[in-house]
């Protein structure tokens, strides 16, 4: 059982003390949601017809009907749920979260509530049912999304929120927030009891309007889901994090953390002509948020057929490669705080294992981990399986400093393009610990 004094280290100061942060899985969560660490999001609707952009409607100014049109657009005729729920698992990803209605309003279910949805589309088909069977089928864990703005609804313009994220409403719209409320009760209410176990609930934009009985409904329905912190008043149950929003303190930490980021940069949705990030740049997300004890949601945007782009795909892969080979370094650990003086270098443990995550990359075939001061056993390169050589010496830059734990021989190059997972083997005689 973790404690707070279990792996209270002792600088060499003698008066900053290194701290640890619980195990993700010791948090309350009935749906083992944050035993899962990462996830892959998907952003999918009619959007992907003209691939610009999710938000298209509102970013290109169009009218509620001209939009609309996009709707005979998108078929999904390649559409394959276990395919889909397969490229998850690729990246290494343990649950999905789908987007249900984004802002655009237009519903990825056979909702009663509107004609604007999926099966009254060319595709004709319920896909997050399809979806959800699939996930059943594979043991993949589904989340949704669901986005409060609303632009084809009526009633849905929410006066509290002005201009985040609305379009003004046309001629013959009567915004109403009681009506648009039950609205958004009876699909949440669709979406809890006919898809089965939901493990998460992804509210998009804060409507600061106080509705404690919206999150009250969504856990009757689903006893033990977790719920963001995007929704309709109060904290949630943990903080979402998008795109370059870089927490790099631990205070930051200090309660549930899911950060998501997508594998273009222009656009959440399926865009033509996107730029993807680098494997690199992407990992080193990953490991910044999955070594502080967050979870990571990687996000795709299909194609109106319903494929995944070869850049995409090739991007899961990727990462899922790198993810097979440093995931250890996250499951059942704890977070050292102040361990070394690296401000780059993140500190995980578990047991007789220390992990030095650098998050940021190397900038030398070595590292110099002061004020560590007793040798492991072995030290290991996640990255690649290999053994590093190890001592603890005064170096030439450091000699005023004294000696310290000197780890070398690794292939900076050759992992330019990924976050650096380091893995100190502690024997059980010999700890390895900041000198007291």
């Amino acid at each position: 059982m973790w404690t707070a004094g279990l792996l209270t280290v002792l600088l060499q100061t003698g008066t900053a003390v290194a701290q640890t942060t619980p195990p993700a899985q010791l948090f309350k969560d009935g749906k083992g949601l944050f035993n899962r660490r990462l996830g892959m999001f998907v952003h999918w609707g009619i959007y992907a017809v003209d691939g610009y952009h999710e938000q298209q409607r509102w970013r290109q100014r169009m009218s509620r009907a001209d939009y609309a049109r996009r709707v005979a657009g998108f078929t999904a005729e390649k559409f394959d749920a276990d395919a889909l729920v397969r490229a998850a698992e690729s990246a290494g990803a343990e649950y999905i979260v789908f987007t249900t209605k984004h802002h655009d309003g237009f519903c990825m279910w056979d909702t009663r509530m509107t004609d604007f949805k999926v099966t009254k589309s060319p595709c004709g088909r319920d896909l997050l049912k399809e979806l959800a069977e699939a996930c059943r089928r594979r043991g993949m864990k589904l989340g949704l999304y669901y986005s409060n703005p609303d632009w084809n609804h009526p009633n849905g313009y929410i006066e509290a929120l002005k201009d985040d994220h609305q379009i003004p409403p046309e001629p013959g719209d009567e915004p109403d927030l009681e009506k648009y409320v039950a609205y958004v009760k009876a699909q949440i209410r669709e979406l809890m009891t006919n898809y089965g176990d939901i493990c998460c609930l992804f509210w998009d934009i804060p409507p600061h309007v106080e509705r404690p009985d919206m999150n009250a409904l969504v856990r009757e329905l689903q006893p033990g889901i977790l719920i963001d912190d995007r929704g309709w008043g109060g904290t949630g149950d943990y903080t979402t994090p998008e795109r370059d929003y870089r927490a790099d303190t631990q205070a930051a930490f200090a309660g549930r953390v899911e950060a998501c980021n997508s594998v273009g940069s222009q656009s959440w949705g399926y865009r033509i002509d996107e730029d993807y990030h680098t494997v690199g740049y992407l990992t080193r997300s990953i490991d910044r948020y999955l070594s502080r004890g967050g979870n990571f949601l990687l996000n795709v945007g299909p194609k109106a057929d319903g494929t995944l782009t070869p850049q995409a795909t090739r991007l899961l892969a990727e990462v899922g490669r790198w993810y097979a080979k440093v995931k250890e370094s996250y499951r059942d650990v704890e977070t050292v705080t102040k361990a070394v003086r690296d401000p780059s270098c993140i500190v995980t443990r578990r047991g007789e294992t220390t992990y030095f995550h650098f998050c940021k990359g190397l900038d030398a075939t070595g590292v110099d981990l002061k004020p560590l001061r007793e040798d492991p056993a072995s030290v290991i390169l996640l990255n690649t399986g290999k053994p590093l050589p190890h001592r603890v010496e005064t170096l030439p830059r450091n000699w005023q400093s004294g000696p310290s734990l000197h780890v070398w021989d690794i292939p900076a190059d050759e992992l330019a393009n990924e976050s650096v997972v380091i893995a100190a083997q502690k024997s059980r005689h010999v700890p390895l610990s900041v000198p007291r």
